[in-house]
């Protein structure tokens, strides 16, 4: 009988004990951590790997000079009609003594000389004027084209200009050869040419100089002139693109030739196109539509612009643009 009464005091406490404990589901104590409790971080260094040597530096091509230019050799063969080729000493070449024997021929190099990439391989090259006489009162005169191989020069194609002209600038530009000459007109005297042109020229297939731009005059003294004003030289473009010029004097029934070359001078496509001179002799304006994708001809691409003499089918003024097409 005396544990009849510990059984139901014993679930009494139990249940007391239990109702005095309260548990917060909804917000549990925040839990503080010291920074000693917080384990050491432990940075590592990256190992560093080698660096790799930087790429050879191509060795830069010496450029061309005077000097080496009046001590160069230089192929006379266009002259001469057959192979032949001379070196010169200090600008100047001999061969015999006697200005009247037939085997007598100097050469020499004027101080006029222009530098300028030729070729566009991004190397500066040459050009200089020769003066060659065979013992006369003549002096032929030639432009001549030299490419920088390797910081020697290496004449590759010449020009001749005329009999003792007076030429008065020398340039490259764009590749392009450019100089102001005075030449010999129909009445002049050997010694005094008057007609001043300017004259372009640029070298193709590293063998040829070609004719790129003639400006003259007319018989008034007039700026007789093609001028291209779009595109410019070297223009990267796609097809269709249009060229886009103006002519100082209109030419004969206000009607230019053109024509388009592709890069190693062969023709692709000519024919006429008009300007619109308002009256015969007056300036105009002429642009020309170019699309050869399906021709496809693409890279270097020389349209040029003529107007042609009606009496003798000379050349009266040209202009030429040179276009690279993607």
């Amino acid at each position: 009988m005396k544990y009849k009464f510990i059984l139901p005091l014993l679930t009494l406490a139990l249940v007391i004990l239990a109702c005095s404990v309260q548990i917060n589901t909804t917000n549990p104590p925040p839990i503080s951590i010291t920074d000693s409790q917080i384990p050491p971080i432990v940075v590592t260094e990256t190992p560093v790997l080698p660096s790799l040597p930087p790429p050879p530096v191509p060795p830069s091509v010496p450029e061309l000079s005077p000097d080496s230019l009046r001590n160069a050799s230089y192929d006379i063969t266009e002259f001469t009609g057959t192979p032949r080729t001379i070196t010169l000493v200090n600008g100047g070449y001999a061969s015999g003594s006697d200005p009247l024997a037939m085997d007598y021929l100097t050469v020499y190099m004027s101080d006029l000389v222009a530098f300028g990439d030729l070729n566009y391989d991004g190397v500066n090259d040459a050009t200089v004027i020769l003066g060659i006489n065979t013992g006369g009162t003549g002096v032929f005169t030639y432009i001549a084209a030299v490419l920088n191989i390797g910081g020697a020069p290496a004449q590759v194609a010449s020009v001749f200009i005329d009999d003792r002209p007076m030429i008065n600038s020398l340039s490259i530009t764009s590749g392009e050869i450019l100089s102001d000459i005075l030449l010999h007109g129909t009445d002049d005297p050997g010694c005094c040419p008057s007609m001043l042109v300017e004259q372009g020229y640029r070298l193709v297939n590293n063998n040829n100089l070609v004719l790129s731009r003639w400006d003259g005059q007319t018989a008034g003294g007039l700026p007789r002139a093609i001028n291209i004003s779009s595109p410019v030289d070297l223009t990267e473009t796609s097809y269709p693109f249009t060229v886009s010029g103006s002519v100082t004097v209109g030419p004969f029934e206000n009607t230019l030739a053109y024509t388009v070359y592709s890069s190693d001078n062969t023709l692709i496509t000519n024919g006429p196109i008009m300007t619109d001179s308002p009256n015969p002799g007056e300036p105009g304006n002429f642009s020309l539509p170019v699309n050869l994708s399906m021709a496809g001809v693409y890279g270097l691409v020389r349209i040029e612009f003529v107007e042609y003499s009606m009496m003798d089918g000379s050349v009266m003024t040209l202009d030429s643009v040179l276009v690279k097409v993607h």
